[in-house]
């Protein structure tokens, strides 16, 4: 039986969410490469891992049901057939010098079963790997002092970033770090090969491979009928005039664009407003402000209209979802010092169980003293070592289905 896929919004009761319990990569982070691997320090692997299991125990106690990637992508890839294709599609997604050395990767990755094979890619495939390959390829021959051949993934327990559900269809990223290139093809092999999705595919809104890159963490879903989406410095405008032309022509009307700065504090719109009731978004205060331009993306597939908004963002999200008015819960309760912290513990990025009632970090003691006293439920899991792969609840998960409310 395929499994529905089926998102219109951030807050209706959540149903079924995939995730990623962290593994072995976070063993494999060195401080002397942290911009490679796009981190900014090391969380601790035993006391991570612990604290996702909490956290997927969170949302199992709501009522929803758990995926766990590396389980999905060892179900799609048991062919052989399948699997020697991933493969190959993973050599040539991860920019390895030398063709001997692809000779290597390949012979090293082929005889091991689906479970050990994710776990390999996963991990990164070290120099040392590939030592029983006779003869030695040259370039592993010079010495070096970075020891991967093939880079660990030590974001991917960030699960939103590399896909998200809109509507009954998936959104695949294209990814702008290199680094990530590969965390995609486990979500596309999912979806191509996979029993819960191969009896009726869900719709692509985007697929890997396009020139334009575009992320999960810049969507928001606010709606049936309107997404917002950050451009800053992971998604490209082209990739939201693509995603425009796509969902528009399977009823969207309208995507609010927010012109994000392009730089690594404002990665992701996610980092800076979640949706947590049907009219009250967790804001960092430069939405609140507006401190960059809102443009408004109108239209029907192939007549797209744009145009610059020069309303404050709550009278822009009260007319996309028809309200009144909206509430705005500031991070940090809008103090600058402590915003500033609690935005490094990603304290706008939760993650809605239902309307009204969300996940987000335990450190963020301020933020969640004012979602409380604003009447909304907040389930606390410990973010000590999960935020220092700089994301929150929202980015580690990637929900597959919700309640329409």
């Amino acid at each position: 039986m395929a499994h529905t896929v089926e998102q219109y919004s951030e807050i209706g009761t959540l149903q079924t969410v995939l995730l990623h319990r962290p593994g072995e990569e976070l063993s494999m982070i060195m401080p002397d490469f942290f911009d490679t691997m796009l981190l900014d320090d090391m969380p601790h692997p035993p006391h991570a891992v612990r604290d996702h299991d909490i956290f997927a125990d969170t949302i199992r106690k709501s009522g929803a049901e758990v995926l766990y990637l590396a389980d999905l992508f060892a179900e799609a890839v048991e062919k052989e057939s399948v699997r020697l294709a991933y493969i190959e599609d993973y050599i040539a997604a991860s920019h390895i010098m030398g063709e001997t050395v692809k000779d290597a990767v390949r012979a090293y990755l082929s005889p091991l079963t689906p479970k050990a094979l994710f776990h390999a890619v996963s991990r990164g495939i070290l120099r040392r790997d590939l030592a029983f390959f006779d003869p030695l390829p040259i370039p592993l021959r010079v010495k070096d002092p970075y020891p991967f051949v093939v880079d660990p993934m030590p974001n991917m327990y960030f699960t939103r970033d590399v896909c998200i559900s809109i509507g009954s269809g998936l959104l695949i990223s294209t990814m702008r770090m290199q680094s990530r290139d590969r965390e995609t093809l486990f979500i596309r092999y999912i979806h191509d090969h996979h029993p819960l999705f191969a009896a009726e595919k869900s719709p692509l809104w985007h697929e890997p491979g396009s020139e334009y890159g575009i992320e999960g963490g810049d969507v928001l879903i606010l709606s049936d009928k309107v997404l917002a989406v950050g451009c800053g410095e992971r998604t490209n405008i082209a990739a939201v005039e693509c995603l425009a032309n796509r969902v528009f022509a399977h009823g969207y009307e309208r995507i609010i664009i927010f012109n994000n700065p392009r730089a690594r504090k404002f990665m992701h719109l996610d980092v800076l407003c979640t949706m947590v009731d049907h009219d009250t978004f967790l804001t960092h205060p430069c939405v609140y402000e507006k401190q960059f331009d809102v443009y408004e993306l109108t239209g029907s597939p192939g007549k797209l209209r744009i145009s610059l908004s020069t309303d404050p963002v709550s009278k822009i999200f009260s007319k996309a979802l028809r309200l009144p008015a909206v509430r705005f819960i500031e991070m940090g309760g809008g103090d600058p010092i402590t915003a500033a912290r609690e935005h490094w513990n990603m304290g706008s990025n939760s993650l809605a169980l239902a309307p009204g009632h969300i996940i987000a970090y335990d450190r963020n003691d301020a933020t969640n003293e004012h979602l409380a006293k604003a009447g909304i439920r907040v389930d606390t899991v410990p973010g000590s070592e999960l935020c220092r792969g700089r994301g929150g609840p929202r980015c580690m998960s990637m929900p597959l289905k919700r309640e329409r409310y």
